[in-house]
């Protein structure tokens, strides 16, 4: 009988909570779709929350020290030895691993869920950068298969640890919580959001790119509202915590009355704030995991972005690419103008979201094991 492991802390960056939402979608997902004969194990630090899977087929187990202390513990080999034989997946590189000979019975998969560390290391801050390129180092040394959500993520590995390094790519879904749920409307009420409205999670910056997007709304008084989802950006160490919301400070007095920076009170908010937008904008010259652009085209909220390659992997023909300031002001203002356009690029972001299920992950990762 094969268990399949899976590593529920996530890396400690500023995707940290949906990583572990993602996490539990994904184990409930393994073990509806085990093999016969076959289980899942979700392994959580010591303190963390537990999930209630109702399937008989998964098992939750505590590790025997708090998340805080995994990227200190997991850099030394010899954590990995509880895991010898193990079938063990993981959704980020922060995963104990180590040299293990042929005859092991061991099998690990890893997801390096973005390329931050190398495409834009100054975004996350040396510090952090340095970690995760160090997990990620050990995960291409040691496990068996690394996987990732976008070809265009496996490219930057490949241009990094050699073209012949193993890569899958295993496309995300939108975890449950980034899913409008029942009480949607109910959510944005209470966060007074507009009955129409453009969404965007950019921040102010080089990689950010919010001011393209105020630029745009001084240039055309006709554009819908905006609603910038705040906290979506790499947040350096350097930043003071107790500062203002750098999105807030960047609204121009002339624009506050069209532009709104909400920060969402859970998980579920956010959910219920994309199923809500005409648009999604994603002007950023960076990409994250992904899970929010899944979660938009799940909603048929069709996407402007700015050409990043990971993001229009994702995208595809359900929405448009704008490289520039001046194009990006101008397609949104076509767009926003424009109902038919939306309104038909949202069948092909509702066609281009079907295809991204924790399902079809799940199904992706047991062929992935069971052809090691």
């Amino acid at each position: 009988m094969a268990t399949l492991t899976l590593i529920a802390d996530p890396f400690p960056d500023w995707e940290a909570e949906v990583q572990a939402a993602a996490a539990r979608d994904l184990a409930a997902a393994i073990a509806e779709t085990a093999p016969r004969s076959c289980s899942a194990r979700y392994l959580v630090s010591r303190g963390a929350a537990q999930p209630e899977f109702t399937s008989p087929r998964i098992r939750t187990e505590q590790l025997p020290m708090r998340a805080g202390m995994l990227p200190f513990a997991w850099q030394n080999g010899a954590t990995a030895r509880p895991l010898d034989g193990e079938f063990v997946h993981a959704l980020t590189p922060l995963v104990p691993l180590r040299s293990r000979g042929d005859d092991d019975g061991s099998q690990t998969s890893v997801t390096i869920s973005h390329a931050l560390a190398w495409e834009a290391p100054a975004l996350l801050g040396t510090t952090q950068a340095r970690l995760y390129r160090a997990f990620a180092k050990r995960a291409v040394r040691h496990a068996d298969v690394i996987l990732t959500p976008t070809h265009a993520t496996a490219r930057v590995l490949q241009e990094n640890y050699g073209t012949d390094l193993p890569i899958q790519v295993l496309q995300p879904a939108p975890p449950r919580e980034y899913l409008a749920g029942p009480d949607a409307a109910e959510r944005r009420a209470a966060l007074e959001l507009p009955a129409r409205y453009a969404l965007t999670t950019a921040s102010p910056g080089e990689y950010g790119r919010l001011e393209w997007l105020l630029d745009a709304m001084r240039g055309d008084s006709e554009l819908l509202p905006l609603v910038v989802l705040s906290g979506f950006d790499p947040a350096p160490p350097t930043r003071d915590k107790n500062a203002a919301d750098p999105c807030a400070a960047a609204i121009p007095d002339e624009l506050r009355d069209r532009v709104q920076v909400v920060q969402p009170r859970e998980l579920a908010d956010i959910g219920a704030i994309v199923a809500g937008s005409a648009v999604l904008l994603m002007p950023q010259a960076f990409a994250g995991t992904g899970y929010l652009t899944v979660a938009a085209l799940t909603a048929s909220v069709p996407v402007l972005h700015a050409g990043n390659a990971a993001t229009a992997e994702l995208v595809l023909d359900a929405g448009v690419a704008a490289s520039t300031a001046e194009e990006f002001a101008a397609e949104g203002s076509r767009l926003l103008r424009d109902p038919d356009s939306v309104a038909k690029l949202a069948v092909l972001a509702g066609d281009r979201g079907r295809g991204f299920s924790w399902n079809g992950a799940a199904w992706q990762l047991w062929e992935t094991h069971a052809n090691l």
